[in-house]
């Protein structure tokens, strides 16, 4: 009920109705609920207890080309990264990588192979953010493209992402990646072609 100024008296108004709304200590003893769930393996102080035997995994995804140099191509393709994973400390794990590249425009194809790599977890617990870089060797086909100059190329990759435990032996990945193809100098003028790429995995040791 409130004045009406014009005509002096006082008139009734009926009130809005509020949608529901999900008050936010609900949504957190959901989400706390959810990861303390029965089943799903006790959190562990450190990523890579030690005695951890070696660990397998791929990764797939889409990735387009990005434009860090003059070369104007535009790239997209598909991405398939089966690797594997020997713990060095409690948080480093050295990763090997293959890389199966099916790129789309123009069509064309990168394998290689990444044999110096890591990775390094974050915190702790079964949501482990981490980041990891990678270098190697591959072959393609792309060499209409300006940014490739020669069918033999080098591979470097910088990555950040999270991997949520299931299990002892199995986990998710979702990664974001920054690749770079190119020659190293070996034919000119090496522009190199930068990707980025989108990724989800799964470690199956």
């Amino acid at each position: 009920m409130r004045l009406d100024p014009l005509k002096g008296n006082f008139v009734i108004r009926p009130r809005r109705s509020r949608s529901p709304e999900l008050h936010p200590l609900l949504i957190l003893a959901l989400l706390i609920a959810f990861l303390h769930a029965p089943g799903l393996p006790a959190q562990s102080d450190t990523p890579l207890p030690p005695g951890r035997p070696p660990e397998f995994g791929a990764e797939a995804g889409y990735g387009f080309s990005v434009h860090l140099n003059r070369g104007r191509s535009v790239e997209h393709f598909w991405l398939l990264e089966p690797w594997a994973g020997v713990r060095v400390s409690a948080r480093l794990q050295y990763v090997v990588e293959a890389h199966l590249a099916r790129h789309l425009t123009p069509r064309g194809y990168v394998v290689g192979l990444m044999p110096v790599g890591g990775r390094l977890y974050i915190g702790s617990g079964r949501a482990l953010p981490y980041v990891s870089i990678g270098g190697g060797f591959g072959w393609t086909d792309l060499t209409s493209l300006e940014e490739i100059d020669r069918r033999f190329n080098f591979l470097l990759q910088a990555s950040a992402g999270i991997r949520y435990n299931l299990s002892e032996r199995s986990a998710w990945t979702f990664e974001a990646r920054l690749a770079h193809i190119s020659n190293g100098g070996t034919a000119r003028p090496n522009l190199g072609l930068n990707n980025l790429v989108f990724l989800g995995g799964f470690r199956f040791r």
